[in-house]
């Protein structure tokens, strides 16, 4: 376990934007799209499919009682979301998609992690 919580949260923590930081607007796809190729319109997993996960672990991260613990409980989540495409997650595609989908969702899981986006993970 302590190995694939390990990779997790590698694999969220280099998601975020660049350490310039300079980057995108979540939302615009143009922008979204880096060196990997993935962007909002090929993510692994769609918009729909992560807007009704979110949605069904917002009550578990409220639960949290820290911010620490929300941010753990997303990162692992999303990690399993992201099954075999780990490779694939880059984490301002997947704030992009949550603003589309389900922004009111998104930003109380953002807030119960403190962080200012999902790329943030």
């Amino acid at each position: 376990m302590v190995g694939v919580t390990a990779v997790a949260a590698l694999a969220l923590t280099g998601c975020g934007t660049d350490a310039g930081g300079g980057g995108a607007v979540a939302g615009d796809k143009a922008a979204v799209a880096k060196d990997d190729g993935v962007d909002v319109a090929n993510a692994p997993i769609s918009a729909d499919e992560l807007c009704a996960y979110l949605k069904k672990e917002l009550p578990g991260v409220r639960k949290q009682g820290s911010e620490i613990g929300a941010m753990a409980q997303l990162t692992m989540g999303i990690a399993d979301l992201y099954g075999d495409h780990l490779d694939q997650l880059d984490g301002d595609v997947l704030d992009a998609q949550a603003v589309q989908t389900c922004p009111e969702t998104r930003d109380e899981l953002v807030k119960a992690a403190g962080v200012k986006s999902l790329g943030d993970l």
